[in-house]
């Protein structure tokens, strides 16, 4: 067994409830292991009563310990055994060690070099670690753990319903349907998380690599982020805004009809377009001013006037030219 596997042990650990490890499973692991994973805050004493595991059953079944005194007085240390009824223990054999989730929190924000501690929102079992740069923009990351367990759902629902944040777990991928709203992309540390010189780092490329699936697997399933959606909305109001602009001309049009500035604004929206009377005052200066519009009007109406009659259009024409 190498260092990579007994991490990967106490990562599925991580998702289990009651999981110990005893002397008979780190006399496994390789040598220096227990020390390098205590420093690092990922294991720590079982904190429940002494128990030992049976060393004379396959099963390896694990049983409350009693103390007995011996021949001698000294105390002696027992567990019940459904073969051998009783058999005695040593200390050591007594000693547990259980993963200990907030080191695992602070250890994983360490190697993804987040800034600041994480922040504990369900105790035991949610963390925010931080924000991580992922193309041009900063997404969020949280470690959740026993994803599998039945009040998954509550835990799932401190994490938003977006599907932009990052969620690690240690080894279990929950189910699509524990989440609220939008999957969010969720990724095993047991497939990203290594053992260098004793300390856990975790593979960069593999983790974003790892995102993009995720995302591309939500996308697939019709289910698109919500900076997207804001986006595809911004877009449409955008185009439809700009197909509403009114052009100059009108605008100019507009004031010669109603007279006002306000006037010509309002009956121009309430055609449905997009404007105001300060953009049919500017579009009224740009042509001139109000008189120079007026002179425009009065002349294109007298011009008007004159053409109308057939048989003295070329001459009145000539005349008003």
């Amino acid at each position: 067994m190498t260092m990579n596997d007994a991490l990967r042990l106490l990562l599925v650990a991580a998702d289990d409830a009651a999981r110990v490890f005893d002397h008979a499973d780190l006399a496994d692991w390789p040598a220096g292991s227990l020390d390098a994973f205590e420093r690092q805050d990922l294991l720590k004493p079982c904190s429940g009563g002494l128990t030992a595991t049976c060393p004379n059953c396959f099963d390896r079944h694990v049983e409350p310990v009693e103390f007995r005194n011996g021949p001698d007085g000294r105390p002696r240390l027992f567990i019940r055994c459904p073969e051998d009824l009783r058999v005695e223990v040593t200390p050591e054999m007594c000693c547990g060690w259980e993963v200990n989730p907030e080191g695992l929190a602070c250890a994983v924000a360490a190697a993804l070099m987040l800034t600041g501690s994480p922040k504990r929102i369900v105790s035991g079992r949610l963390w925010r670690l931080g924000r991580i740069p992922l193309e041009g923009k900063t997404r969020e990351v949280v470690l959740a753990r026993r994803m599998g367990d039945d009040d998954a759902a509550n835990v799932a629902a401190h994490v938003g319903t977006g599907g932009r944040t990052i969620v690690l777990v240690p080894h279990n991928v929950p189910y699509e349907r524990a989440w609220p709203g939008r999957t969010p992309a969720v990724v095993a540390l047991s497939r990203v998380a290594t053992v260098d010189d004793g300390d856990v780092v975790i593979d960069g490329v593999a983790l974003m690599e790892s995102v993009a699936e995720a995302d591309q697997s939500t996308l697939d399933r019709g289910q698109i982020p919500l900076d997207a959606v804001a986006a595809k909305k911004v877009r449409k109001y955008v185009k439809s805004t700009i197909e509403s602009m009114v052009s100059s001309e009108a605008l100019v049009q507009a004031y010669r009809v109603y007279g006002s500035y306000r006037n010509a604004a309002d009956a121009l929206n309430a055609e449905g377009h997009v404007t105001n009377r300060w953009a049919v005052e500017r579009a009224v200066k740009a042509a001139g001013g109000p008189k120079a519009v007026k002179r425009a009007e009065n002349s294109a109406s007298v011009a008007r006037s004159v053409a109308s009659h057939p048989r003295d259009r070329a001459k009145k024409f000539h005349e008003y030219r």
